[in-house]
């Protein structure tokens, strides 16, 4: 008896010591997605991300036991009741109809685990994550009381958005409260996103892109503290002085102000790296013209510090990494790990207990060369990684007198090991 692996060099940026560690699932688990620990008791729906088109939307849906009682509005058999979003490319799923939590998050998983069958993928996969908002109903009917809930909790960077609605982050986690239209009181919207380790799946929609997520970008201003407000009034945008906080208008990315040796720092945040960038350069497009100057210049240099977030877990690893891919002037400081690449000064650290390494990027003065550059070394830490478990791999069957029958490397260099067992 043989069998068959297949490992993607993007497959394993978290070091295979480390995986159980780290809380990934397997894209194939078909437990994985719909957290079961979630089950308080005013659960009553989840949103849920997918890379299901508009185009093949229907074809599913018909293949599916449900009965259509509105327009992108479904009921199945359970009583759950699944309604389609269609933004932009890909639908967006909300689930709901079931008052039992416990019982609504199975129907849910029952669901996606039909529409995986019929699609012939997970259709919940975005990249190399899953996406989940868990929907709770809250007593709280001012907007006093969700920030005093919010404080309370060590919440941090919370504001409220022109729609009325308050985000923050607690925990780790992005949360959102909300009132939908004719309520009294706030709606919790809890985001949950589960990393998957995707080896041997199929198709477009297998992950196996893993890339740097732009956690923080930091910009050095020349905006002294009696013109911030002005300023911000003059571009339309308001100042909240208990965060020190700017609410911006065309994404989720937050904007908090940070005073250091007489000017300020702007500090954009997000999960979303298109929005953050383009939050920076929107509001500094109308700050500049309101100023008559442009404001990002500090004795007559641009300095932005770039944080990304990166799945690299082996310091070992990554220096070998750095030094195939030229970078000069390599030091360390116990976690730390700083050298310049291409003009760029980067700083390699960890932060909170964190497994994965954190980047900042300072000295960009191309940004997309900039993201050329990590995404160059992305892949090559990947292909580091991989020879490290195909080694350990072989190392294994030889302790387990277990024989490689034949060993392929595909173009995409993916390396298919057949077993025998």
């Amino acid at each position: 008896m043989s069998i068959t692996l297949m490992a993607y060099p993007m497959a394993f940026l978290v070091a295979p010591e480390n995986v159980k560690d780290d809380g990934l699932q397997r894209a194939s688990d078909k437990n994985s997605s719909i957290n079961k620990a979630s089950t308080a008791k005013n659960l009553f729906s989840i949103r849920v991300l997918t890379n299901i088109t508009s185009d093949e939307l229907s074809r599913i849906m018909s293949q599916i036991d449900c009965q259509q009682i509105r327009s992108c509005v479904f009921q199945l058999p359970s009583g759950l009741k699944v309604e389609w979003i269609l933004n932009g490319k890909y639908a967006v799923a909300e689930v709901y109809g079931i008052s039992n939590p416990e019982k609504l998050q199975s129907a849910a998983e029952e669901f996606f685990q039909k529409a995986d069958e019929i699609a012939q993928r997970n259709v919940r996969l975005i990249e190399s994550s899953e996406y989940f908002y868990y929907n709770y109903e809250t007593s709280y009917t001012s907007m006093k009381d969700v920030y005093d809930n919010l404080k309370s909790n060590g919440a941090e960077r919370i504001f409220s958005t022109s729609n009325n609605e308050v985000v923050a982050h607690v925990d780790g986690q992005d949360v959102k409260y909300y009132k939908r239209e004719d309520e009294q009181t706030f709606i919790l919207e809890v985001e949950q996103v589960v990393r998957i380790l995707n080896i041997g799946m199929s198709g477009g929609y297998e992950g196996r892109n893993v890339s740097y997520g732009l956690q923080n970008l930091k910009i050095q201003t020349n905006i002294k503290p009696e013109e911030l407000k002005q300023l911000l009034y003059e571009a339309n945008y308001l100042y909240y002085e208990a965060g020190h906080q700017t609410p911006l208008k065309n994404s989720d990315a937050t904007l908090n102000w940070s005073l250091k040796d007489g000017y300020y720092t702007a500090e954009f945040s997000g999960s979303n790296n298109a929005a953050i960038t383009k939050e920076a350069e929107i509001i500094f497009r109308k700050l500049n013209r309101a100023a008559g100057r442009d404001l990002r210049y500090i004795n007559d240099i641009s300095t932005a510090v770039y944080t990304y977030s990166t799945n690299y877990t082996d310091k070992g690893m990554l220096l070998n990494t750095l030094v195939e891919h030229g970078a000069e002037e390599i030091a360390e400081n116990g976690d730390e790990v700083s050298c310049k690449l291409f003009g760029m000064e980067m700083i390699y650290y960890k932060k909170d207990g964190s497994a994965g390494y954190i980047l900042d990027i300072t000295q960009v003065s191309d940004k997309a060369g900039c993201e050329d550059v990590i995404n160059d070394l992305n892949e090559e830490y990947g292909l580091n990684i991989q020879e490290m478990t195909y080694n350990k791999i072989k190392e294994r069957l030889d302790s387990e007198n277990m024989r490689l029958e034949s060993e392929v490397v595909m173009d995409d260099n993916s390396i298919i090991l057949t077993i025998e067992v």
